[in-house]
């Protein structure tokens, strides 16, 4: 992609960490649930959007690929 993959876990690590701290006030979803891995897939395709757009690139992501 043009980020390093050391780049792109610490930008996981760091927005995963946001929402569970944000998680951890509201209760929105139990952890460990399939709705909270669900959530934690969307964060982690959004953090690559982001990195995809810093470096002026769009590529398709695996979660577009998939029909449905």
């Amino acid at each position: 992609m043009g980020a390093t993959k050391g780049e792109l876990d610490f930008a996981k690590r760091r927005a995963l960490n946001l929402f569970d701290k944000w998680n951890d006030i509201t209760g929105f979803v139990v952890p460990f649930t399939s709705y909270y891995y669900e959530l934690q897939g969307i964060i982690e395709d959004a953090v690559h959007c982001g990195a995809q757009v810093a470096i002026g690139i769009h590529e398709l992501l695996e979660s577009e690929k998939q029909e449905g």
